[in-house]
């Protein structure tokens, strides 16, 4: 945020009345309440995977959010666990969710052995610090809450992985602003679903989405996710037996994707060098996939690698990062959503135009595909 320690507990206090430990705190405590109702795992799994030091600290911390003790929030809760060993958690969402939509789109990127997504679910495999395993995900329209499924060799992850889903299916976003927005806007109002824009789908590896971005410069979805399915089968990383069907293998690491031959793979020289170029660059710390910067920031830094264009720049920070004022206005489905008879818009007119939708450029573009996507059925 560009602020320092003392600034920002600072304006936690004077915000929100509380400093910044207390308020990491009550989170830890709210994901604990979680595992308790919806898991079988035991009270120390529990706390270790809520990131809490000692029984002690979790117990104190526990009752003064809740005013009781976890054994008796467990046992008050007992007609909601589950019988099976991993644990399913709900992520509420408010107001409108198109499920549907949302996994639509996936559907079209779907990464042969590390995804499955069928009309209902959505799945991969993953691995975060020495823990690895797959999740499933549903919605439940009665309760307003994704069903999130977990199967992991360690419980340190569950948390990661629950924020990083939250973020996956933009569920913290209060849409009211931008809904209104751009509901006025001729455009962007033709690729809302009952006055609400569609949310954006942010990749759950940011390193991952990073590869599948470059390889998608200027083909189809559909010639990119072949080119991102021959890359995993490269790397060679299979998942244990057991894993659900089509689950069969992790996408590399950075260090492991040095030891991959793209020669099988059917890229260009040109791309290979640019994957080679941007893998060179990530190490030397030339740029960055943290999502806490801005976005003048990340382009700069990005766009300073050979071969990579403002085309990837934005669409990297728009769906790898969740950089929501992200905007590839060169993109040709918004080029053709924008056309205004047979011309379409330039890139200066474009741009001009979007200064309005600021800072929500990532949503109008989602808007835009989607008005495409419309007018061609």
């Amino acid at each position: 945020m560009y602020i320092s320690e003392r600034q920002l507990r600072h304006l936690f206090v004077e915000n929100i009345g509380y400093p910044p430990v207390k308020i990491a705190r009550y989170h830890k405590v709210l994901f604990a309440k979680k595992l308790l109702l919806y898991s079988s795992l035991s009270l120390n799994e529990v706390i270790e995977a809520s990131g809490f030091g000692s029984s002690r600290q979790f117990n104190t911390s526990f009752k003064t959010v809740f005013g009781i003790t976890p054994t008796v929030m467990r046992k008050n809760g007992v007609s909601c666990l589950k019988t099976l060993r991993n644990p399913v958690l709900l992520l509420p969402y408010e107001g409108s969710f198109d499920f549907e939509q949302m996994i639509d789109f996936m559907k079209l990127r779907q990464l042969k052995g590390i995804e499955v997504i069928t009309d209902k679910t959505y799945s991969r495999t993953f691995r975060l610090g020495d823990e690895s395993g797959y999740f499933t995900i549903r919605n439940n329209k009665k309760a307003s809450a994704l069903e999130l499924e977990v199967s992991s060799t360690g419980i340190c992850a569950y948390m990661d992985i629950y924020q990083r889903v939250k973020k996956m299916f933009d569920l913290t976003r209060d849409f009211d602003t931008i809904n209104t927005l751009f509901m006025e806007d001729a455009f962007l109002s033709k690729g809302m679903i009952a006055g609400h824009v569609p949310r954006l789908p942010v990749a759950f590896n940011t390193f991952e989405f990073l590869i599948r971005a470059i390889l998608g410069q200027q083909i189809s979805v559909k010639a990119a996710t072949t080119f991102a399915g021959r890359i995993v089968e490269a790397g060679r990383i299979k998942t244990p037996k057991g894993y659900p069907e089509g689950l069969t293998h992790f996408f590399p690491r950075i260090e492991e994707f040095r030891n991959l031959s793209l020669d099988q793979v059917g890229l260009t020289k040109t791309r290979k060098e640019t994957i080679w170029a941007v893998v060179d660059a990530l190490e030397q710390n030339v740029f960055s996939l943290e999502s806490h910067q801005s976005l003048e920031n990340f382009h700069r830094t990005f766009s300073s690698v050979k071969g990579i264009g403002d085309w990837t720049v934005h669409y990297v920070a728009m769906r790898g990062l969740g950089l929501v004022d992200s905007f590839p206005a060169m993109d040709l489905g918004i080029l053709l959503a924008m056309q205004e008879g047979d011309t379409k818009p330039k890139k200066k007119e474009l741009l001009k135009r979007a200064e309005m939708w600021r800072p929500y450029r990532a949503y109008a573009a989602l808007c835009l595909w989607q008005k495409l996507k419309f007018e061609s059925n």
